[in-house]
């Protein structure tokens, strides 16, 4: 320390040498202990004193004694080497997923058949980890991420704009949704000429009309759509009830099947599309890259069962 009182700057070797010193009773031993000469720790633990402008031992008969201004000063190295191994700990439990935060939106079909079985999983790999799940329309999704409330959004790819970076894409095809026992359910593929002999329960136009196959279907069917509903699940609450057919995703299909409907492929070809969306402001966390390729198995799993369902029942 200098003549106005300005601390020195100390090396993490000068203070490793003297805690081990103090520790081990002995030059000789901190020598030992690392793994260098015992002039070497001499001079780390002199160059110290310097530093710290007072002295840390007192030698008598070739013995070093501690001065009281030496414990003190141990007493503060002690609690620095603590909070340096919380540091450690910190960052073995962030490295293996044991603390922080995931924070996910996912609009409603994939809220029901894929997103819980994957958060299912992924606490089971990271229980330590806090989870929140937003449900809610895609362009709500959309603007939770985008304001980096969410880490990431599974989305309609209609609603994504260029505020959010879409990490990946996926297709599927839309399915045919039957009251149990209806007269449909004998065929395998439902065309477009059997829907139009039968109620049928519309999406919004935007669903079908986005594609021209679906266009061409809805124009089709305009004359039959007697009862339109907003998202699928309504639309198979209603099937189940034998208000009518619909024409609904096949995860919210394969979801609503055990309450009472068929699910059959269509013989017109209407994709079903989603989106996983971050933010470009930052990089993904560990824990959402995780959850992200977690979510790509299932949602193929998931969809290779629904395309089953559809061919086989």
């Amino acid at each position: 320390m200098d003549k106005q009182g300005t601390p020195e700057t100390l090396s993490p070797r000068q203070v490793e040498a003297f805690k081990v010193v103090i520790e081990k009773g002995s030059v000789t031993a901190a020598a030992m202990a690392m793994h260098i000469s015992q002039p070497s720790v001499s001079r780390l633990v002199r160059s110290l004193e310097e530093s710290v402008g007072f002295p840390l031992f007192a030698r008598e008969k070739g013995r070093l004694l501690a001065t009281p201004e030496a414990m003190l000063f141990y007493e503060e190295i002690q609690r620095y080497f603590r909070n340096f191994q919380r540091l450690a700990h910190t960052a073995a439990d962030i490295r293996a997923l044991a603390r922080g935060n995931l924070r996910i939106g996912s609009f409603i079909a994939l809220s029901l058949a894929v997103t819980p079985t994957v958060i299912k999983g992924f606490r089971q790999k990271n229980p330590d980890m806090n989870i929140s799940c937003t449900t809610a329309q895609s362009r709500q999704i959309v603007d939770l991420v985008a304001s980096r409330f969410a880490d990431l959004g599974i989305v309609d790819p209609v609603a994504v704009s260029n505020e959010v970076h879409v990490e990946r894409r996926w297709q599927f095809r839309c399915v045919c949704a039957l009251p149990a026992g209806h007269d449909l359910a004998a065929s395998e593929v439902i065309t477009a000429e059997q829907l139009a002999g039968e109620t049928v329960i519309g999406l919004e136009r935007e669903f079908l009309g986005r594609h021209p196959s679906g266009a061409a279907l809805y124009r089709r069917l305009a004359p039959r759509l007697r009862l339109q509903v907003q998202q699928s699940i309504a639309a198979c609450a209603l099937v189940a009830q034998g208000i009518g057919v619909a024409i609904v995703d096949p995860f919210t299909a394969m979801f609503c099947r055990p309450t009472g409907i068929e699910v059959r492929a269509l013989a017109v070809t209407i994709p079903f599309e989603i989106s996983m969306i971050s933010s470009p402001a930052a990089p993904l966390s560990m824990a959402a890259q995780q959850f992200l390729e977690m979510f790509d198995a299932e949602l193929a799993k998931a969809g290779a069962h629904a395309n089953h369902i559809a061919a086989s029942t």
